[in-house]
């Protein structure tokens, strides 16, 4: 068992842990309130294909890196253990941890591992959709989390026709290695217009790019993106790495 401590990663800087590497869950009979959450797989090692989630001891869902989830599940509020092993042997585990969701009745969260199989770590970020989609007319919501271990640190920029703009010029580092301000920074969702003259576009296609310290560029090209939606750009993998550990990007649609 790993003794793995983690605090809630909210837009707004707060003092209750949400990870404790020790108790026991509470009974679910006391908890009638429940909140969302999903699990993704960020574990880039060819060695081990797959995760299997338990919550509480029950099986929840098999997660392949690559294949994040986007929908959510609902767990009981207060708190929660949450056992990773490795895809198919239950003996495997490779974290044992608790998550406390009291009081986080009707939030969002993401659940990931990240870093190589050596390294693992928990991470649990608030998925904290801010905006209600009938206030994001003609607009979208974005945010890039930099989840590579040993990747340098990335920005992402709009192709234009002339040049590229860089919507998120901050440089982005390592989840795992942030502090707590920096975590909340980059876990936020930021908002953009679909167009700069047509305030009422609803649909289009954006050319992305990733950039990383030392001139590295990948291409997140024809992105469609709609109004009233949001989306994560996450940068994954191993620089100088092959195959689907390579270093990479994706974007996902939140909602």
């Amino acid at each position: 068992m790993k003794n793995n401590l983690l605090t809630l990663l909210s837009v707004v800087a707060l003092s209750t842990t949400f990870l404790a590497s020790c108790g026991e869950s509470e009974p679910l009979a006391t908890n009638v309130r429940k909140t969302n959450l999903r699990f993704w797989n960020m574990m880039p090692d060819a060695k081990v294909q797959s995760l299997d989630i338990l919550v509480d001891g029950n099986f929840v869902t098999n997660i392949r890196y690559g294949e994040e989830q986007t929908d959510y599940s609902q767990v009981f509020s207060g708190n929660r253990n949450i056992r990773v092993t490795v895809g198919g042997d239950r003996n495997r585990i490779t974290i044992d941890t608790l998550a406390d969701f009291s009081n986080r009745q009707n939030q969002f969260f993401t659940f990931m591992v990240v870093d190589s199989a050596r390294n693992n770590s928990p991470l649990l970020i608030r998925d904290n959709y801010n905006l209600r989609p009938d206030t994001l007319t003609g607009r979208f919501q974005l945010r890039v989390l930099h989840l590579s271990p040993n990747a340098p640190g990335v920005n992402i920029g709009l192709v234009r026709e002339t040049d590229t703009t860089y919507i998120i010029a901050d440089t982005l580092t390592f989840l795992k290695n942030l502090s707590q301000a920096q975590i909340n920074t980059q876990a936020r969702f930021r908002t953009f217009r679909l167009s700069e003259t047509n305030p009422t576009l609803a649909e289009t296609t954006l050319n992305l790019v990733i950039r990383a310290v030392g001139g590295t560029i990948i291409p997140l090209s024809n992105v469609r993106v709609q109004e009233k939606s949001v989306y994560t750009v996450i940068a994954r993998g191993f620089v100088g790495d092959t195959g689907a550990q390579a270093f990479q990007t994706r974007i996902i649609k939140d909602r």
